[in-house]
């Protein structure tokens, strides 16, 4: 069995890069920051190689659908396959 990691593979979230909170809010830093040590599914790898991950919810209303949340990337090192 294959140790790459995939979209749709479920993944643990071991950290975050300096460049990705370096320019946020410090209450934005730490709400990413309490994602460490969370899954979630991949949902895309881009040509660069980075992971994106989604740590949110998608509301329905009246209106359509709205995603609330975080969706960003990080390097294979900062993440773990579950399972």
């Amino acid at each position: 069995m294959s140790n790459d990691i995939q979209v749709g593979d479920r993944v643990r979230l071991l950290g975050l890069p300096d460049w990705l909170l370096h320019d946020l809010p410090a209450s934005e830093q730490t709400e990413m920051r309490g994602f460490i040590g969370q899954s979630c599914a991949v949902s895309d790898i881009d040509a660069c190689g980075y992971y994106w991950l989604g740590f949110g919810t998608t509301v329905e209303d009246a209106d359509g659908a709205r995603y609330t949340g975080h969706t960003f990337c990080v390097p294979r090192d900062l993440i773990e396959r579950e399972g």
